[in-house]
């Protein structure tokens, strides 16, 4: 049976297209997608379709997780995506998901167009998305009221009867939980907390959660968190662990703390290499087996995990064993998460000191990824915090260095790609994406704290100020900016600890100030010059007494965050 020539993406794919006179079909597709699975067995097993693109297309297959940067700028709005270009990479249509017969009129109608008005549609399709690069060209300024409005945004999108936010599907959006847990901190606002308790409680009620294998799917079709899609990711569960954590501490509430533990249970027994601690980035979406019950299990394969090992991702995911160190004292936790960001550090570097996004059987591919770059940097600052090792900033300010010199933009926030890679890959730089930049900023405001270097929160102020044009139209998914710009507009609370770095005593009185920790605070650790190891806790210039029992700490720290309460209504 004859097969779909696809080609990779690159310059040999275009000019082929541009000598040839045929359109691009690009499917960007996934390992753990579901209905890129159906499209391949439905769709492109088809032998009209499959004669139609051999003989007039030039078609090109990319991977969601190995090519983000082609997935930001052709993503149709979901996976797969089916995007038709030009042969100067400009978008002429596409879709997500097409069916057989949907998919052999689309391929008809555009391979008649093009035929006919190649250079009209050529030129229709440039000005298209040069006028959508120009979009992102212009910077703001950061204000509070932005976090206000991201707000009222999570507020009003809220489902009072099912937790989350929309009434259709369900996705974790653990970025804007995350934000209400910061302002509920900032504020004392209840019903904030109330929301994110309410949803977490809302998902391990309904069935995103997998009840007998432990692990988070990525979303569920029906808004009160019933029919996911069983696809998981780690990413998605690296972050839904730390949004747990952390509504335990605020909440106190076993039941967070218990599905934490087996999130990170099952990502050790189904997604880590035991050889190097790593993890793979993610599990198949199966039906039938995850629709089974546990004794029926037992008898089935399990799904299919991708054994590629991203870097952002277990960047991610190392920061938040270390919020398990911190909140559910779990020694070993810091252990793993230490792992994790000494083999992302010890990653073969590209000449431009750019690391790659991805490792495959030990060598690393994909190198200019501002994601893996900016969670890496972001990784290595929470190391430093849990172990007072300065080697990890050392590690974090070589990679900013690489990042201001490839990725900077003349806005102030910095590019989804590196300088060489847009080079490489012949793809426009215009996008300074939130998620990424947000991280940054929230490196850059500890960073600040950590070196008593001020220009890291100047820095921080630059990539904010450039993100801020964007929250009208992001929404809710720009609550990770909100997250970083309440980080930089509040007093930040820094714990010092004053104890001989590496001993017992420091690691404590680190543990016991990570476990206490408020989502605005950054741990320090510096030298014992005199009396006994202890802790000073501040809001900005006002300092509390030393605490000399690591038991005490949170006890301060909660003092601390009644100082800001207090404070912020004598404003009002």
């Amino acid at each position: 049976m004859q097969n779909i020539e696809w080609r990779s993406w690159g310059d040999a794919a275009f000019a082929e297209s541009r000598d040839s006179g045929k359109p691009i079909l690009l499917s960007i597709s996934a390992v753990w997608c579901h209905w890129c699975h159906i499209m391949d067995q439905r769709t492109y097993s088809d032998p009209t379709i499959i004669d139609i693109i051999n003989k007039h297309y030039i078609p090109i297959r990319a991977d969601v997780d190995r090519e983000p940067d082609v997935n930001l700028r052709y993503n149709m709005g979901g996976w797969p995506s089916t995007v038709f270009l030009t042969s100067d990479r400009d978008v002429l249509t596409g879709a997500t998901y097409l069916p057989p017969d949907r998919m052999r009129i689309v391929l008809d109608r555009v391979t008649e167009a093009y035929a006919e008005q190649s250079d009209e549609l050529k030129s229709k399709a440039k000005q298209a998305r040069e006028q959508a690069e120009k979009t992102y060209q212009h910077s703001g300024t950061a204000a509070a009221k932005d976090v206000r409005k991201l707000i009222d945004v999570l507020r009003s999108a809220y489902d009072i009867e099912n937790g989350g936010f929309g009434v259709t599907q369900k996705f974790p959006h653990s970025a804007a939980l995350q934000l209400l847990m910061a302002h509920y901190e900032a504020t004392g606002c209840e019903g904030d907390l109330d929301m994110v308790a309410d949803t977490l409680v809302a998902m391990i009620d309904g069935e995103i959660f997998d009840q007998i294998e432990g692990g988070m799917f990525r979303y569920a079709t029906h808004r009160d968190w019933t029919a996911p899609h069983y696809e998981k990711i780690l990413a998605d569960n690296a972050k839904i662990a730390a949004a747990l954590l952390d509504a335990h501490r605020l909440t106190q509430r076993t039941e967070f703390l218990q599905m934490a533990h087996r999130v990170f249970g099952f990502l050790e027994k189904n997604m880590m290499d035991s050889k190097t601690g790593l993890f793979f980035g993610s599990q198949d979406a199966d039906e039938n087996y995850y629709q089974a019950d546990a004794d029926s299990r037992k008898n089935m394969t399990p799904p299919k995990v991708d054994p590629l090992v991203y870097t952002d991702s277990n960047a991610i995911l190392a920061r938040s064993y270390l919020k398990l160190y911190g909140i559910g004292k779990d020694l070993k936790a810091r252990d793993k998460a230490l792992r994790i960001v000494g083999n992302l550090n010890r990653l073969e570097k590209a000449e431009n000191g750019t690391v790659g996004h991805y490792i495959e059987k030990g060598k690393a591919h994909g190198f200019g990824m501002l994601s893996d770059m900016a969670e890496l940097v972001l990784a290595n600052v929470s190391a430093a915090e849990a172990t007072a090792d300065d080697t990890y900033i050392e590690n974090a300010q070589e990679l900013l260095e690489t990042i201001f010199a490839e990725f900077g933009s003349d806005n102030g926030g910095f590019y989804d790609i590196s300088a060489t890679r847009a080079t490489e890959r012949s793809l426009t730089r215009y996008t300074t994406p939130i998620e990424e930049n947000s991280a940054l900023a929230s490196a850059f405001i500890k960073l600040a704290d950590l070196t008593e270097d001020e220009s890291y929160r100047l820095s921080a102020r630059r990539v904010l100020d450039a993100l801020s044009v964007y929250v009208e139209d992001y929404g809710l998914m720009a609550s990770s900016y909100g997250f970083a710009l309440s980080m930089l507009d509040a007093s930040p609370v820094l714990v010092t600890v004053h104890a001989y770095p590496g001993t017992e005593e420091a690691d404590m009185f680190i543990q016991a100030s990570m476990g206490a920790c408020n989502l605005n605070c950054t741990v320090r650790t510096v030298p014992l010059e005199q009396g006994e190891p202890a802790v000073t806790a501040c809001l900005g210039s006002s300092c509390r007494v030393r605490v000399t029992d690591p038991t005490e700490v949170a006890q301060a720290l909660e003092d601390i965050s009644l100082d800001r309460l207090r404070a912020i209504n004598r404003q009002e």
